[in-house]
């Protein structure tokens, strides 16, 4: 009798075991099926351009356990299109499973008549140094976004001062009904009195002519986009270049342009893959972000001595830690198949590709790799103001931010031309420092930092973006 005892009980034990999985996994199953999506505050928005950007539709089921977390992703959706200044989306439940979800937005002001004033310079600070007021532009930029409440951005730009420029850009991103892929163009015309010909003891040397242009290029580039969902897009690009300069930039530097030339149209073909899960595309605090670009220039067209291949990547990833504290970190490199001319070079002091601690640098070469890590603390939680006295719905709320950080930087340039003169390249980098930022509305960071590096240089420098 034993035996049988024995046989019964561990059946019994089992089924007990079954049975007990059985509702443990009803209980976690739990499910709101969503009947309705209502959006309100959409004005000049079209609602479809609203509900491409949401993660599920009428007629989908949302685990009880997930619900929180999915509306927070909608939120963070729809503010990364940067159409909205502030949104909320909020369930109303019918019964236990019926679930209507309602999305309250405020919208941006998408017309911008802005005048321009801003210095030409790889960053605030570089042009600091100096304070020459002969590197200031000024002029007009003025853009409709959100154009026909369809997403879509047309833009003009008459600029003079330091790089007289104009220029058109549009672009709309649907184009067929399933709202995958978009187009974008762009035509512009530059000309300057001073060119950057080389790079000596690590800083940019310039030439300058108040009697001519030293510098004109005519760019043209038509864009295709395809975004099958939603945190996913591919970018196609074909972009026609004219550039031409003085003749004393080529008794400079001979390898300016290919084949002591002072003129060059050709061909450059763009792929870009990205992929965007940050919470929020101006200054995120969770997700990641990851992005690969391969770059062609020279196509056999035009200038058939031009033959020159480069790809890039960067991931950046982003966590919260506690109720305050967040920590992200990055890294970004750069691989040339092929020597280009001095123009077709901008690594690390170009635009907004650098080391912090080293801001007044500019180190260049066939490639690259960056990395940056950053610990940050919230001072102050976004907080609201509203300034009663400003009429307009769409500036009197005023969101905060203040965050204190410290990070830590490093990099490596690697060269095989120039670098005899400039002992930043072929050797580790690295730098850090303490920050603190503050963000605000209309997608606005104000950075202040500072910085040592490993020349035991120290700095107080200024950004504009987020730190990574």
């Amino acid at each position: 009798m034993l035996f049988p005892t024995f046989k019964f009980s561990l059946l019994l034990f089992f089924l007990c075991k079954l049975c007990n999985l059985s509702f443990s996994q009803a209980d976690t199953s739990k499910i709101n099926v969503v009947k309705e999506i209502k959006i309100i505050g959409n004005k000049t928005t079209k609602e479809n351009i609203i509900l491409r950007e949401i993660p599920f539709k009428i007629g989908d089921t949302i685990l009880v356990t997930d619900i929180k977390q999915v509306l927070e992703r909608t939120e963070s959706n729809l503010l990364n299109t940067l159409l909205f200044n502030f949104v909320t989306v909020e369930p109303v439940y019918f019964n236990k499973t019926l679930i209507s979800i309602y999305i309250t937005v405020e919208e941006r002001w998408y017309w911008w008549p802005i005048p321009i004033f801003n210095v030409e310079e790889a960053n605030f600070n570089t042009w600091w140094i100096n304070k020459d007021l002969d590197k200031i532009n000024y002029g007009l930029f003025m853009s409709k976004e959100n154009f026909r409440g369809r997403k879509e951005t047309i833009a003009f730009k008459f600029q003079a001062g330091y790089t007289e420029q104009v220029g058109i850009r549009y672009s709309i991103p649907y184009i067929n009904k399933n709202k995958t892929n978009g187009l974008s163009m762009r035509l512009s015309y530059s000309r300057n009195h001073e060119a950057n010909y080389n790079i000596t003891n690590n800083t940019i040397d310039f030439y300058r002519s108040d009697k001519e242009y030293v510098r004109k290029e005519i760019q043209a580039n038509v864009g295709y986009e395809i975004r099958p969902k939603l945190y996913n897009k591919h970018i196609f690009q074909a972009e026609f270049t004219n550039v031409q300069v003085a003749d004393s930039v080529i008794l400079l530097n001979k390898d300016y342009l290919s084949e002591v030339e002072n003129n060059m149209q050709f061909i450059t073909l763009y792929y870009t893959f990205k992929r965007d899960k940050r919470n929020f595309k101006s200054y995120p605090t969770t997700g990641y972000y990851f992005d690969f670009n391969l770059v062609k220039d020279g196509i056999g067209v035009l200038d058939e001595k031009l033959n020159s291949l480069y790809s890039s990547f960067q991931i950046r990833k982003y966590w919260q830690l506690s109720n305050r504290f967040y920590f992200s970190g990055s890294i970004k490199s750069k691989i040339s198949i092929k020597s280009n001319p001095y123009y077709f070079y901008t690594s690390i002091g170009f635009t907004n590709d650098f080391i912090r601690g080293y801001e007044l640098y500019a180190i260049n070469g066939e490639h690259n790799i960056i990395t940056k890590t950053q610990l940050r603390y919230a001072l102050v939680k976004e907080k609201i103001f509203k300034i009663n006295s400003i009429p307009a719905d769409k500036f009197n709320k005023i969101p905060l931010a203040i965050y204190l950080g410290t990070y830590f930087d490093s990099g490596y340039v690697d060269s095989q031309i120039n670098s005899k003169n400039n002992s930043l390249m072929n050797t580790a980098l690295y730098g850090g420092g303490v920050s603190i930022d503050f963000v605000s509305y209309y997608d606005a960071v104000f950075r202040l930092e500072y910085s040592i590096n490993k020349l035991n240089e120290t700095g107080l420098y200024l950004h504009f973006i987020a730190p990574i």
